[in-house]
């Protein structure tokens, strides 16, 4: 039986795509109604428009103020008095009633209780929000992630740090995402000569070792390419990685699949070290797209990454030999990636999301 399930973000649909995309489209891709609230403004607006899959519906509702501006009980209260009519009326508006599953994206939205008290209420930290605000918000912040997690009826999250953060006062699940394809496995043989980074290009890449290990391939594996691909932040297209080094191209934000895979041979993740929504990471969502596409996967910093056979940190001895081993091990590590892929795919997760939704609906019962 087809249910209904609300989805609470700060996000726009057509963003790169996220856990909170992923999870609505596997549902609806199973027979499930997604309403999925987009990025909230301080006036109710139409949500925005273009296509959205068979299944997924889109509304908004307003916000008083950003989350992080909300320094204490006394301003929580005010937005709540500010955001919880407004999710009232597109609640009656669009039909919600006591059988609809709540999921909620926001670390701050407690109130949600209040305005679905009957209903399952599943809570998934994804970000390591806290963390990353400044020092003297920080407490206030934790305060409302506290009374958000206390009220919902199960609590999700990708990290083993910041389940183990929650763990105080909730009973977190850890709850990884998943590729958005079946394993496909590369023709073997032919020549790869290409490293490639996808995602974001920006603050949180450690340029400086990138630049050492451009400088040492350049010498040792001559070759050897690296291709960035993805938007860039805050002139990060400025940097010296990619206007003095040959071996290195800048290349517009693209679908993984438009890129020329047939010579890559592994994907870095080179961040920096010592940021703290970083260190949080086990396997980002974008990992397993690369791994369903057999790609080995370079890492620096995240000293929580998942340590597998095809993974292979280049912040731990020589660099280039890690990077060259990837390269020479690439047919025979494609089972491993294969194994890892399946047991991590769309009707895994799917399975234990259903799982988790019917104990919240037991537990909302009890209330």
């Amino acid at each position: 039986m087809a249910s209904r399930f609300v989805f609470f973000t700060k996000t726009a649909w057509h963003e790169p795509p996220r856990l909170r995309h992923q999870l609505a489209q596997l549902l609806a891709a199973d027979g499930d109604d997604v309403l999925f609230a987009e990025k909230p403004g301080l006036l109710e607006r139409p949500p925005a428009s273009g296509e959205t899959p068979r299944g997924v519906h889109l509304f908004r509702h307003r916000e008083l103020m950003h989350h992080k501006l909300r320094l204490g009980p006394a301003l929580r209260s005010l937005n709540r008095w500010w955001t919880g009519p407004s999710v009232r009326r597109a609640a009656s508006r669009l039909g919600i009633g006591p059988d609809a599953v709540i999921v909620n994206f926001n670390y701050e939205y407690f109130f949600l209780r209040d305005i679905f008290p009957g209903n399952p209420l599943v809570t998934i930290i994804n970000d390591d929000f806290i963390s990353r605000a400044l020092p003297f918000c920080r407490e206030t912040l934790h305060q409302a992630q506290r009374l958000t997690c206390r009220a919902s009826d199960a609590v999700l999250t990708p990290s083993v740090v910041i389940q183990e953060q929650l763990q105080p006062y909730c009973q977190p699940e850890l709850f990884l995402p998943w590729a958005d394809t079946a394993f496909r496995r590369p023709v073997a043989g032919g020549v790869r000569d290409t490293v490639l980074y996808w995602g974001f290009i920006d603050w949180r890449l450690d340029y400086p070792f990138m630049e050492s290990l451009a400088r040492a391939m350049a010498e040792r594996a001559p070759e050897v390419r690296f291709l960035f691909v993805g938007p860039t932040e805050r002139g990060s297209d400025q940097q010296p990685l990619f206007r003095q080094h040959p071996n290195v191209t800048l290349h517009p934000a693209s679908k993984l699949d438009a890129l020329p895979l047939d010579r890559i041979f592994a994907s870095v993740i080179p961040f920096r070290g010592g940021v703290e929504g970083c260190d949080a990471i086990v396997m980002p969502n974008k990992a397993f797209q690369l791994l369903a596409r057999g790609m080995p996967l370079l890492v620096t910093g995240m000293p929580r990454f998942a340590r597998e056979s095809f993974t292979f940190r280049l912040d731990e001895g020589d660099p280039v030999d890690a990077l060259l081993r990837s390269r020479e091990r690439f047919d025979a590590l494609q089972p491993s990636m294969q194994a890892f892929i399946e047991g991590n795919g769309p009707p895994s997760r799917l399975e234990q999301f259903r799982r988790i939704v019917e104990s919240a609906r037991l537990r909302a019962g009890r209330r």
